[in-house]
């Protein structure tokens, strides 16, 4: 079973996301902000990392720049989750490094296709 952790500040939209990955066989951590988002990730391995970008304590982009600057974690793979869907949005978050993103309304299905299609590919170094 794939661990994934998701940190959002909004807990409804912690809750659906997590219903949405517990139905396709995924063990779901919670953060309600980034600070505790970072602390989560240090607790177990986990498979895929889920940031919503306007978190209280640290934003979306510092926990992304924490894990990509930390050995242990950088080849984790980390999806945005943003309710905003501007073409400067998106290039931000790309250009942040973030593996994937998806647009608040989250759409279940998209979602589960996304973390599906992050959970396919080959980690640096073999490590899942």
């Amino acid at each position: 079973m794939r661990t994934l952790l998701v940190a959002d500040d909004n807990r409804l939209s912690r809750e659906l996301i997590r219903e949405v990955l517990e139905s396709a066989d995924c063990r779901v951590m919670e953060a309600a902000n980034g600070q505790e988002a970072l602390a989560r990730l240090k607790e177990t391995d986990l498979d895929l990392v889920l940031l919503d970008l306007e978190m209280p304590v640290k934003d979306g982009f510092a926990v992304l720049a924490a894990i990509r600057n930390n050995p242990r974690f950088s080849g984790l793979p980390v999806m945005a989750v943003t309710a905003k869907a501007m073409q400067t949005d998106r290039d931000r978050i790309v250009g942040a490094g973030f593996d994937a993103y998806i647009i608040k309304p989250i759409n279940s299905a998209e979602l589960r296709r996304q973390v599906n299609e992050l959970l396919s590919l080959p980690r640096p170094g073999g490590v899942r």
